[in-house]
């Protein structure tokens, strides 16, 4: 288990630099996301297409608003990312970033009616202290 943590905490990092270096080298904060979103965002729905055909168009056809919704909340939130990463300390942003964890267990406890019990209690500690730390080493 502690090998997945370790896995996913690596591939943040990873792509937190990644972002963080290429967003300062482009020159364009709305470039940058624009970019990605074309380039990552026509092969996805090609290949549900071709594995699911017609059904996956009656599908969508049903959710179409709330997809459409969802995504653009998504490129935003990434798109602000971005932004904070061209112009602060990319360890400083990436803390705040991933305190989304955090509210993404209390939307879950007191929107879903989830558990928060003892392993969330811990992840929420571990995140808390992460970034206490990384203030502290500013």
């Amino acid at each position: 288990m502690a090998g997945f943590a370790l896995a996913t905490g690596v591939a943040i990092a990873a792509y937190t630099v990644a972002d963080g270096l290429a967003v300062r080298r482009s020159g364009s904060d709305l470039g940058y996301v624009a970019w990605l979103f074309v380039a990552g965002g026509f092969p996805i729905p090609l290949y549900a297409l071709a594995v699911r055909g017609r059904g996956l168009v009656a599908g969508a056809r049903d959710q179409l608003r709330l997809g459409v919704a969802a995504g653009s909340l998504a490129m935003l939130g990434y798109g602000l990312v971005l932004w904070a990463q061209n112009r602060g300390q990319l360890a400083v942003v990436a803390a705040l970033r991933e305190t989304s964890v955090l509210v993404a267990a209390l939307i879950g406890t007191l929107v879903f009616g989830e558990g928060f019990g003892r392993r969330r209690v811990l992840a929420a500690g571990c995140i808390t202290a992460g970034i206490v730390l990384l203030e502290l080493a500013r």
